[in-house]
């Protein structure tokens, strides 16, 4: 929920949010022994936690393996539009190596800073100097959210092995998505922003939307651009003549929220 404070109350004036962890991730402990931390099973987890709270269909929205997850979701017929934000999943495999290798290496950063995550996150100094990686305006993240992420990032006990489950994992059924999806991809990412256009091949009615100049997690780099797409977005797909709305929006890569009207 960290990672989407900078448009929550943007989202909230038209949706009732709910948050989530997902599996390994902040309060949601990890998935049961033996189960990898694949897009499918993360999926899962998420749907099980839908049909508690009654939510029989919804619109989705999730960045980088939030956005992965979502669009699995949606292969499943449930919801009424996604909108993912740097989804990961279509990487050769010279990028997914390059990608585990980032991600490992800035768990290790993490951890180390961990200790000092208060006075690192105190300044713009500090916090370009974690998240620089994934933001392009890192100064911009409040210090108690700045400093939650760090420990988030440090603590996360899910992790590593869902770095590792990414490495060989595969996006499979994008043919049977239908429903409106709005693809949103940083021009400055250096993690996926080639494999964001990939999905336009294999999920019908995709668009897309270049964000000039902003990375990998742009919702805290310029949030009002972001919340205007996406709620641009929404309004048209509700206009289908949907009755039943929700929204789903992944942390990257372990807290969500959804939504209900």
């Amino acid at each position: 929920m960290v990672g989407w404070r900078p448009l929550h109350e943007a989202l909230s004036k038209d949706y009732d949010a709910i948050a989530i962890d997902l599996p390994g991730f902040g309060h949601s402990p990890p998935l049961p022994p033996g189960v990898a931390p694949t897009a499918a099973a993360l999926a899962d987890a998420v749907e099980g936690e839908l049909d508690r709270l009654g939510v029989a269909q919804f619109h989705i929205a999730g960045y980088s393996l939030g956005a992965r997850v979502a669009l699995e979701l949606a292969t499943r017929g449930r919801t009424l539009s996604v909108i993912a934000i740097a989804p990961d999943g279509l990487g050769t495999p010279l990028e997914r190596v390059y990608q585990a290798a980032v991600l490992t290496s800035g768990r290790a950063l993490a951890t180390l800073l961990a200790p000092n995550a208060t006075q690192v996150a105190a300044t713009g100094a500090g916090r370009s100097l974690f998240f620089a990686i994934e933001r392009s305006r890192p100064w911009q993240l409040p210090a108690a959210d700045a400093r939650q992420l760090l420990l988030d990032f440090a603590q996360a006990p899910g992790y590593l092995d869902t770095v590792q489950a990414a490495m060989v994992d595969v996006p499979t059924g994008l043919e049977r998505i239908t429903c409106p999806v709005l693809l949103l991809q940083g021009t400055n990412d250096p993690l996926v922003s080639m494999q964001t256009p990939r999905f336009l091949a294999f999920v019908r009615h995709a668009q897309m939307q270049w964000l000039p100049g902003l990375s990998h997690v742009p919702l805290s780099d310029d949030p009002q651009l972001v919340a205007s797409l996406m709620l641009g977005f929404l309004k048209t797909a509700t206009k289908r003549g949907n009755t039943t709305e929700g929204c789903h929006h992944s942390d990257d890569p372990g807290s969500a929220s959804r939504s209900r009207r």
